[in-house]
């Protein structure tokens, strides 16, 4: 008689381990899209990560350019200002002068012009206004006589526009005439 021999525990483990095996391949089968999902996410973040780090790095270069440009233009400002300050002092300064040039220097030719008119007659300044053309002065004369003449003589040398006296008195040093004569203005000017 033949006996069989039957390995039950041999075909519950075949049993058993091809049931696992169709488990694990249902489970690989359902899992594939999501690892690759998962995969896809994991690598486009690596992505952005390395893209934003990039972009850190060329940020900083641009807000280091940005601070040394932006030092260099308000310098630049700061000049520009200054340039058209001194621009605009250099033109008052010229308006000034041409100003003060308009009128005979009080302590040059104007003087000599005074002195050669003055004849007998002491002159000394008192004042002098640049702005106004007055020139202040006192004459003093031994004789009275001399003190109309002297004031003929000054309308004549063409230097004042007006001559203006407060009449004379006499005291110790001979006959005192107080002056106010308003400068001319340089021909092709008009007076103010």
């Amino acid at each position: 008689m033949a006996y069989k021999r039957n390995n039950f525990y041999r075909c519950w483990q075949l049993a058993e381990s091809s049931g696992r095996r169709a488990a694990g391949r249902r489970l690989a089968r359902a899992a594939a899209p999501a690892a690759a999902v998962v995969a896809v996410c994991l690598l486009g973040w690596g992505a952005l990560t390395l893209h934003t780090a990039w972009l850190r790095g060329e940020t900083g270069s641009l807000n280091a350019w940005c601070e040394a440009s932006g030092a260099a233009y308000a310098e630049s400002l700061a000049d520009r200002t200054l340039a058209e300050r001194l621009q605009a002092d250099a033109g008052l300064a010229d308006e000034l002068h041409d100003l003060l040039d308009s009128y005979p220097d009080p302590t040059g030719q104007l003087l000599q012009t005074l002195e050669s008119a003055s004849g007998s007659v002491q002159v000394r300044l008192r004042s002098y206004s640049a702005t106004s053309g007055v020139l202040g002065f006192d004459a003093v004369s031994p004789q009275v006589i001399d003190i109309p003449a002297y004031v003929r003589r000054l309308q004549a040398t063409g230097l004042f526009d007006t001559v203006q006296y407060s009449g004379y008195g006499s005291g110790s040093g001979g006959y005192r005439l107080q002056l106010n004569c308003v400068l001319a203005a340089p021909a092709g000017e008009e007076t103010p």
